[in-house]
C-alpha cells in the first residue's frame, strides 16, 4: 500500500475509531507529540486534542447516523476530508486538512459552515461526484486551478473566466448560481463584499483540486476552502466551505 493510501486509511480510522468509538489510545498513537492545531475551536497541542476527544466521546450520540464521508483526498503529506454531520438542529459541512510527518498527524486546519435550507443553485453543498479519477493529471489540474485563482479570483480578470470554467459548471457553493453566469453575478457584488487575497495551499488528487485561501466576505476576514473537479483541464464542478476568521482563538497558531 502506498503512503497516500496509508494516510487516507489512518484519517478514515481516526474518524471511525477516535470520534465514533471514543478510542483515545488510537488517537494517541497516530497524533504526533508536536501536534499543531489551527482549528478555531480546537484546544492547543496534542493534550488539548485528546482532551476534546474524550469530552466528545461522553456526549450523547444521535439515534440514527448517516455515512459522514463524501470526499477523502490525499497528496504528499496532506489529507483532505469533506463531509457533513448533524449538530443540534443544524447540518454542518466541514473541510478538514491534515498534515502527516513520519506517519503521524502533525498539523490540522479546518473550516465549518451551516448547510442552508435553500441555495442559489438548487444543489446541496455535499451532493455531486465523490471519487477522484486518479488517471487524470494531478499537476496539470493544480496548475489550471492556481492560474484561475490568480487571474480570476485575486486579480478579477473576469473576462478570462471561460478559459478555466465550463459554461455549465455545477455549483455547490450555496451563495452562487450554476454556470459561469452564476460566478459572474457573484463577482459583480464587488470587492467590498467578496475578495480573495492569498492562496495558502493547493492539494490535488487526479481530477480533484483543493484550495486553502484567505480573503474577505461581507467585510470580514475569511478562510476559504474550495474543491474543484476538472475534466480535460476545465473546471466542471465546485464545492466550497468558508468561515469567518475570529479575532480570538484558543491557541496562538492562527487559522491558516
Amino acid at each position: 500500500m502506498d503512503q497516500h493510501s496509508i494516510n487516507k486509511t489512518l484519517i478514515r480510522d481516526f474518524y471511525r475509531r477516535a470520534l465514533g468509538q471514543g478510542d483515545i489510545d488510537f488517537a494517541r498513537a497516530i497524533v504526533a507529540d508536536g501536534y499543531i492545531q489551527h482549528s478555531s475551536m480546537g484546544k492547543p497541542d496534542k493534550a488539548g486534542l485528546l482532551e476534546s476527544l474524550e469530552a466528545f466521546g461522553k456526549m450523547p450520540k444521535p439515534v440514527t447516523t448517516s455515512k459522514p464521508f463524501m470526499r477523502l483526498l490525499a497528496e504528499g503529506d496532506y489529507v483532505v476530508t469533506n463531509m457533513s454531520f448533524g449538530w443540534g438542529d443544524s447540518q454542518k459541512v466541514v473541510v478538514d486538512l491534515f498534515r502527516f510527518e513520519n506517519g503521524q498527524v502533525i498539523e490540522h486546519w479546518d473550516a465549518i459552515q451551516d448547510q442552508p435550507e435553500s441555495t442559489h443553485n438548487g444543489n446541496a453543498m455535499m451532493d455531486g461526484a465523490v471519487e477522484a479519477d486518479t488517471t487524470e493529471p494531478t499537476e496539470t489540474n493544480k496548475a489550471v486551478v492556481a492560474d484561475y485563482y490568480q487571474r480570476v479570483l485575486i486579480q478579477r480578470q473576469t473576462d478570462r473566466l471561460a478559459d478555466f470554467v465550463a459554461v455549465d459548471l455545477v455549483q455547490h457553493n450555496p451563495e452562487i448560481a450554476n454556470g459561469t453566469a452564476g460566478l459572474l453575478a457573484y463577482f459583480s457584488r464587488g470587492a467590498d463584499d467578496f475578495s480573495m487575497n492569498k492562496v495558502h495551499r493547493i492539494i490535488g488528487e487526479g481530477n480533484f483540486v483543493v484550495v486553502q485561501a484567505e480573503g474577505e466576505l461581507a467585510g470580514k476576514p475569511t478562510v476559504f476552502y474550495d474543491i474543484f473537479r476538472l475534466i480535460g483541464g476545465e473546471i466542471v464542478e465546485q464545492w466550497a466551505v468558508s468561515q469567518a476568521i475570529p479575532a480570538n482563538m484558543p491557541h496562538e497558531n492562527g487559522i491558516l
